[in-house]
């Protein structure tokens, strides 16, 4: 298991490259947590921060990264992995993908624990594994996951999700939110994995209108698996 693991991170980290961010504004609360510091501090005006960190606002607080090739503004009461700020093609989201997957699968023995791997790279210290795990701050993770799709990144939002979703298990059951994820993939054509999360989102407790919406699209990606 392990020898795979490493075969996807290498192939992964052939094919994407992290970058530091300049912190152009800063409003409000805003902090950062890094692999190498081990404790929130705060973010201030013409900062540079690496990949290796994650940045959280508070309410009325808001954050304006840049990068080589990226602008992202991180809005108030979210979170978000600095790593996860990128552009990403339709192959290196379904690699990600089954990286994911390679880590979700239960191990037999002593194995080793999933958050001491990196999901973009080598192994480095998970400033996520120092942060009490919470279902406020998984859902600021989700926040911070929405607006990388609203800000064009919809493939870095969908793995950003199934990420947070890993490690903050309990925000697995907000279905307005599984819903939202479910159609990016829906979006992107990966019907397979999009009818995964609609298949479990349906064992929630939904309103009406969800029950409805989730029933109508398993019934639709049904159909257009049968047709290929």
């Amino acid at each position: 298991m392990i020898k795979y693991i490493l075969l996807f991170v290498m192939l992964f980290a052939s094919i994407t490259s992290a970058q530091s961010f300049e912190i152009e504004r800063v409003t409000g609360n805003v902090k950062f947590i890094s692999g190498s510091d081990n404790q929130w501090k705060e973010l201030t005006l013409g900062m540079k921060i690496t990949s290796n960190a994650i940045i959280s606002t508070e309410v009325n607080s808001t954050v304006k990264l840049k990068g080589d090739d990226v602008l992202f503004t991180l809005k108030e009461s979210s979170a978000i992995a600095v790593s996860n700020i990128k552009k990403m093609n339709i192959d290196e989201l379904l690699l990600a993908l089954a990286m994911e997957n390679i880590i979700n699968t239960p191990r037999k023995g002593k194995g080793e624990k999933s958050n001491n791997t990196a999901v973009y790279g080598t192994k480095i210290t998970d400033p996520e594994s120092i942060i009490e795990p919470s279902i406020e701050f998984g859902t600021k993770r989700l926040n911070g996951a929405k607006q990388l799709a609203e800000n064009g990144m919809k493939e870095s939002a969908i793995i950003t999700a199934m990420e947070v979703y890993r490690k903050y298990p309990e925000t697995k059951t907000d279905a307005s939110n599984r819903i939202f994820f479910a159609d990016l993939l829906f979006e992107k054509k990966l019907y397979e994995e999009a009818y995964d999360q609609y298949n479990e989102i349906k064992a929630f407790t939904l309103n009406d209108s969800q029950a409805q919406y989730v029933s109508d699209k398993l019934n639709e990606i049904s159909k257009k698996l049968l047709n290929r």
